[in-house]
């Protein structure tokens, strides 16, 4: 299903007829006119991707990344996973995962001062800075502090919420495919023809999370533990599919 099918069934089973364009005359696209119903669809796909763990909140984002580079930062990942990188030789290397104060401490050079190589390690980072700092941009960021900026994301440069970010070390010496499996965010419903995985795949759910995200903005307690009842009946299979595919022909010895 396409958001805007999803957006007239969620105006049909919750009688709010105010919520899109025009219940009467047929109409639930997308326009000035629509005034909330994607809001509590968004806000409902999202509590699905909080609470549910299914297969497809799992993917892979994957980006060449040229010679030196030590970081990359992922739109809309919640969780890495696995880090895997492959150069022109074709060989794929896995860097182990390491803490961010050993990062800082086995490699306390700036950058520049780091010899290119196959990256070793790896760390998750923190990109952002504090509220007070948060409109700094690559511009003007010298004003408060000099160094130590090669982490940061600057507000002129990407919005910082909708990324989580690596580190490596040592800066690669060839240009690198960084493969990243994690998990992400559902895109965000935007658009009458986009599709999501729960959009396609299981648009009952994500009408019973829209309409308990409605109860919820309604204080109606009653009607969120109705729906979240429900929630949770519908889904309880996604759970058990990840955990029959994690299991599914492992071989104790191999792990």
């Amino acid at each position: 299903m396409t958001l805007l099918a999803v957006r007239e069934q969620f105006a049909e089973l919750s009688g709010r007829h105010d919520l899109v364009t025009d219940f009467s005359g047929d109409d639930f696209t997308n326009n000035a006119s629509n005034i909330g119903a994607d809001f509590f669809i968004d806000s409902g796909q999202r509590l699905l991707d909080r609470k549910m763990s299914f297969t497809k909140s799992y993917a892979w984002y994957k980006q060449d990344c040229a010679i030196g580079s030590y970081k990359l930062n992922v739109p809309y990942c919640t969780t890495i996973k696995r880090v895997y990188m492959m150069g022109i030789a074709g060989e794929r290397n896995e860097p182990v995962k390491k803490r961010l104060d050993y990062m800082k401490q086995e490699f306390p050079d700036i950058i520049s001062g780091v010899t290119n190589g196959t990256p070793l390690y790896y760390t998750p980072i923190i990109i952002n800075l504090a509220a007070t700092q948060s409109l700094l941009t690559t511009a003007n960021f010298t004003d408060e502090f000099t160094y130590d900026s090669g982490d940061i994301m600057f507000a002129d440069t990407g919005d910082h919420f909708a990324y989580n970010g690596i580190w490596w070390m040592p800066p690669t010496d060839v240009i690198t495919t960084v493969s990243i499996l994690g998990r992400f965010h559902s895109p965000k419903l935007t658009g009458d023809t986009i599709k999501t995985y729960w959009t396609e795949m299981h648009p009952d759910i994500l009408l019973l999370a829209a309409l308990y995200s409605l109860e919820r903005f309604y204080r109606n307690r009653e009607g969120m533990n109705d729906y979240m009842t429900a929630i949770l009946d519908a889904a309880i299979d996604l759970d058990r599919d990840v955990v029959e595919e994690e299991i599914q022909d492992i071989n104790s010895e191999e792990v």
